[in-house]
């Protein structure tokens, strides 16, 4: 049997990082903006190394493209607990994500 570490791995790499607020973005089963073999790719946001939220994009036959946003973290919203959204482009999806995170700290004082 080979060792797990011998094993390629296909996903968790990084592809950006926003140092001024400490979020690091990784892919997730794809590193470009196609799908792997299997049809799935994702994004990963970590916020000091703790992972915040995932992004997973969704090719629907008649919607054409999106983006799934789910948050791991409270959004001080009445009707969930954590914030689950679609988004047209990937860009927005971060963009809401890394907002919705510095709000929920600031409120929690955390930064």
């Amino acid at each position: 049997l080979e060792s797990r570490k011998s094993i390629p791995r296909s996903f968790d790499k990084e592809i950006a990082v926003t140092t001024s607020e400490n979020f690091t973005w990784k892919s997730r089963y794809s590193s470009t903006e196609k799908s792997d073999k299997h049809g799935r790719w994702a994004r990963l946001c970590y916020h000091n190394n703790q992972l915040i939220a995932w992004v997973s994009r969704i090719e629907h036959v008649s919607q054409g493209t999106f983006f799934v946003v789910n948050d791991f973290f409270p959004t001080l919203q009445n009707d969930s607990p954590l914030y689950v959204g679609k988004e047209t482009s990937f860009e927005a999806a971060k963009t809401g994500i890394e907002n919705r995170f510095i709000n929920f700290a600031k409120s929690i004082k955390i930064r």
